[in-house]
């Protein structure tokens, strides 16, 4: 579970990183991210009903992306503001899967390294 600090949460904040934010993606992630000006990185994940009808499917795509975070904050090069919005292919994949395509898009984004 990530820290309260860590998770973005006010609309104003959503709303400035679609607007004005960075954008990387792949098949199955969308990352959104703008420098926050704080000390630590704050992060939302997004997750639909096109991923799946069933809230729980939804919330285990959502853990595992939060596991991964959460083991790795410490290797986040900048201070920002990110936003994971999963596409609906994600959902078949294994949480090894997931681990290695969610660290590559950031890695992609070069704020995590």
């Amino acid at each position: 579970m990530l820290a309260q600090k860590n998770r973005l949460s006010k609309k104003a904040d959503f709303e400035l990183v679609f607007k004005s934010g960075n954008k990387v993606y792949n098949q199955y992630l969308n990352l959104r991210f703008k420098e926050n000006g704080l000390n630590y990185c704050r992060f939302a994940i997004i997750v639909s009903n096109k991923i799946s009808k069933k809230a729980t499917e939804r919330n285990k795509v959502r853990r595992r992306l939060r596991s991964v975070i959460s083991v790795n904050l410490s290797n986040f090069k900048q201070n920002n503001d990110i936003i994971l919005t999963v596409l609906p292919p994600l959902k078949a994949l294994d949480f090894a899967e997931i681990r290695e395509i969610l660290l590559n898009l950031l890695k992609k984004s070069k704020i995590y390294g």
